[in-house]
């Protein structure tokens, strides 16, 4: 009932979902969407697994996670840091300042904090339970 009533109302506005990649963007374009869409989305709720697991894993599983955790972060780093060059020209677009902007709020604010938050609340948890996670 709810979904019906919600495509009722995207029809009536006349809006509908965003495409991802029209046919006029070029490879980079899509690429560059996907990855600012899957790190707005998609990324945080990784990231809070991730930070859970290295907080409360034993071992490898703590290892794994905090590989996994260096690997999301330099991964969304230099796309963000990608996206701001032309190719195969490689001359920067826009200022150097905005892409610095973008991947701090992008990797910090999408990526670390989250983690952060489960890593901190999952220690903290864990300490008041009186329970160590060696």
């Amino acid at each position: 009932m709810v979904i019906s009533a919600l495509s009722a109302v995207v029809h009536a506005v006349g809006a509908g979902p965003p495409r991802l990649a029209d046919s006029d963007l070029d490879p980079g374009a899509t690429y560059s969407t996907f990855v600012v869409l899957s790190g707005m989305y998609f990324a945080p709720i990784l990231m809070s697994g991730l930070g859970f697991l290295c907080a409360a894993g034993i071992g490898l599983s703590r290892r794994i996670g905090t590989a996994a955790t260096i690997v999301i972060v330099l991964f969304y780093a230099l796309s963000l840091l990608g996206s701001a060059f032309t190719w195969p020209e490689l001359e920067h677009q826009g200022e150097p300042s905005e892409t610095l902007w973008l991947i701090v709020i992008g990797c910090g604010g999408f990526l670390a904090l989250p983690w952060l938050l489960a890593f901190g609340g999952t220690k903290a948890a864990l300490r008041r339970r009186g329970a160590t996670a060696e």
